[in-house]
C-alpha cells in the first residue's frame, strides 16, 4: 500500500489519536516507514516493494501476487552547484587575444575583473560553453630561486604520462564565494589564489599570518591557450607566492590527497627534463624559470620490438611537429621506403597535392572522404597496395590521422610487424616551424585553426598507440641527434 493509503484506512478505523498533527501525515508515514526499513533490514517488520509502496515482511513469501523487495537508494540532498568567475570570450578578440603567457596583466585586470564584464555561471554550464572562458588562479611557489614542483592525481594511462603529469602551478576556478566587500576590485582573484594554496597545501602558521595580509602573492601575468578544446574555456591569471623562512618548507605537505610527489626544483641541482610536465607548466617553465627548464629533443621509448626491422613504422605527429623531418632523417639514413599518406589522399580524390591545392580545402575535402563508412578501408588498403610493392623490410608510412586507418592496416598487415613512432610538439613551437616551413605570414590562430580541423582532431588522442614518442622542442640539429639516439638505442637491444 502506498503511505496515503495507509493513513486514510487508519483514520477510517479510528487506529490513530485525535491529537495527531502535521499537515501531511501521509509523508510522515512515508518517512517513518522508510528509516524502520533502513535500519532494520530484514528484521523490520515491513519491506518496501516499489517506489512509495510498502509490505508486511512475514505475508512476501508465497504471496499470490509475488511481490519481491524492492531496492532503492535513499534521496541524497543534491550537492550545491559550482558558482565559477567567466567572461565573455569576445573580450579577447582583436588586439587583445594573445597565445601563451602575456606579462601585461594590468591591461587584461582592468578589462576583465570588473562588473561590467564578468560574472558568476554554474561550472557545469560553463564547461560546456564556448562562448565564455573561465577565470583561473594558477600560483606558482618560489624559495629563494627554487620553485616546487608536484604530480597532481592517478596520472596511470600512458598518454598522460607521455604528455606531461607533472605541474609547478597551484589553484583553480574563481569562486563565488571568493568575492566579498574587500575582493570586490578584482572579483576575488587574489582571493582565490589565497584559499587554493590554503586548500592545496598544509601551510606553516607564518604563512598563514602572511596570506591573510597579502604578504609574498604577486600577480606575474596572464596565460590564455587556445591550443585545445578545455584551453579554448579557460583563462588564468599567473601568479607567484615567495614563501615565508619556516624550515617547514624544508618538506612541503601538502592539503589535498591527489597532490604528490612535492619537490623543489633548482638552477642549481641542474635541469628537468621538461617533457614531463604539463603543457601550461611548460610554458611557465619556460618563460620564469628558463635555467630550471631542460628543453631539448628527446625521446621515451615504450617497446622495442615493434621499432625493429622488418616491420612498418607509422610515423604520426600533429600538424607542424616535425614528422616529416623525421621521415626525411629515416628515408636518407635508415634505408626506409616512404609511403605518403596525403599523397594515397589526392591520388584516391582526384586532386592535387596539398601544397599546390590549399591546405584548408585539402583538408575539408580528406576529411569528408575519410568519413565516409569506408573512407578508413579505403587508404588502409591503398596504403597497404603500396607496402606490397616495396621491398620488404623497412617501410615507413606517413602521416596517418585517424585510429580507424591504422586499426585498418594492422588488420591487412597480419603477422608483420607495425610500429608506431608519434613525434609531439608544443603548439606554439609547432607554429614556429610550420610557419618557417610553409606559411611566413600565418598568424598563431589561423595555425590552430588548421592543426583543429575535423580530419586533424583524433591525431593528438594517437599518442596513446606509440611504441616510442620523440619530443621535437628547438633546432633542427639536435632534434635530428635525438631521431639517431632513438634509433641507435632501439638497435642497440637488438644486437
Amino acid at each position: 500500500m502506498r503511505p496515503k493509503e495507509l493513513v486514510d484506512l487508519g483514520l477510517a478505523k479510528g487506529l490513530f489519536s485525535d491529537r495527531r498533527a502535521g499537515k501531511t501525515p501521509h509523508q510522515t508515514m512515508k518517512s517513518k516507514l522508510s528509516v524502520h526499513v533502513r535500519r532494520k533490514g530484514d528484521d523490520s517488520t515491513f519491506v518496501k516493494t516499489g517506489p512509495n509502496r510498502f509490505y508486511l515482511r512475514r505475508l512476501l513469501p508465497g504471496s499470490e501476487y509475488e511481490l519481491h523487495p524492492y531496492e532503492w537508494r535513499p534521496q541524497q540532498k543534491p550537492e550545491p552547484v559550482e558558482q565559477v568567475l567567466v567572461f565573455p570570450s569576445k573580450l579577447l578578440r582583436g588586439n587583445n587575444r594573445f597565445q601563451g603567457i602575456n606579462r601585461h596583466f594590468d591591461r587584461f585586470r582592468a578589462r576583465l575583473l570588473r562588473p561590467e564584464a564578468s560574472f558568476h555561471m554554474d561550472r557545469l554550464t560553463a564547461e560546456g560553453d564556448n562562448d565564455h572562458k573561465q577565470i583561473l588562479t594558477y600560483i606558482m611557489i618560489k624559495r629563494r630561486g627554487r620553485v616546487l614542483a608536484f604530480k597532481r592525481g592517478n596520472y596511470n594511462r600512458v598518454e598522460d604520462f607521455l604528455r606531461g603529469a607533472h605541474c609547478i602551478g597551484f589553484g583553480g576556478h574563481v569562486a563565488h564565494n571568493d568575492v566579498d566587500l574587500f575582493s570586490l576590485p578584482d572579483m576575488g582573484v587574489v582571493q582565490s589564489a589565497s584559499r587554493e594554496l590554503l586548500e592545496e597545501l598544509n601551510l606553516p602558521e607564518k604563512d598563514l599570518e602572511r596570506l591573510k595580509q597579502g604578504d609574498g602573492l604577486k600577480m606575474i601575468g596572464v596565460l590564455n591557450d587556445d591550443s585545445s578544446l578545455v584551453g579554448q574555456r579557460h583563462l588564468a591569471f599567473l601568479f607567484t607566492y615567495e614563501v615565508s623562512d619556516d624550515p617547514a618548507w624544508n618538506r612541503p605537505e601538502r592539503g589535498e590527497k591527489s597532490i604528490t610527489q612535492l619537490r623543489w626544483l633548482s638552477p642549481d641541482s641542474g635541469t628537468v627534463p621538461i617533457w614531463g610536465f604539463e603543457y601550461w607548466s611548460q610554458l611557465c617553465l619556460r618563460e620564469f624559470f628558463p635555467k630550471i627548464a631542460h628543453a631539448v629533443p628527446q625521446f621515451h621509448i615504450l617497446r622495442r620490438v615493434p621499432l625493429r626491422p622488418p616491420h612498418l613504422m607509422c610515423v604520426l605527429g600533429e600538424l607542424g611537429s616535425g614528422k616529416s623531418e623525421a621521415t626525411r632523417l629515416l628515408v636518407r639514413e635508415y634505408g626506409y621506403e616512404e609511403i605518403n599518406t596525403g599523397k594515397l589522399v589526392a591520388q584516391i580524390l582526384g586532386i592535387p597535392p596539398v601544397a599546390e591545392y590549399g591546405r584548408e580545402k585539402f583538408q575539408r575535402e580528406a576529411g569528408e572522404f575519410i568519413n565516409q563508412p569506408d573512407g578508413a578501408g579505403r587508404l588502409a588498403n591503398a596504403i597497404w597496395e603500396g607496402v606490397r610493392r616495396l621491398p620488404p623490410g623497412k617501410v615507413l608510412v606517413d602521416g596517418i590521422r585517424q585510429r580507424a586507418t591504422l586499426d585498418a592496416l594492422r588488420k591487412l598487415a597480419g603477422k608483420s610487424q607495425v610500429g608506431v613512432l608519434y613525434v609531439h610538439t608544443l603548439p606554439d613551437l609547432a607554429y614556429k616551424f610550420f610557419r618557417a616551413r610553409e606559411q611566413p605570414k600565418l598568424s598563431i590562430f589561423e595555425f590552430l585553426e588548421r592543426r583543429h580541423a575535423e580530419v586533424e582532431r583524433e591525431v593528438s588522442d594517437m599518442i596513446r598507440l606509440a611504441d616510442a614518442v620523440l619530443y621535437n622542442w628547438i633546432g633542427r640539429t639536435e632534434y635530428q641527434k635525438a631521431i639517431r639516439g632513438l634509433m641507435d638505442a632501439v638497435m642497440k637491444e637488438q644486437a
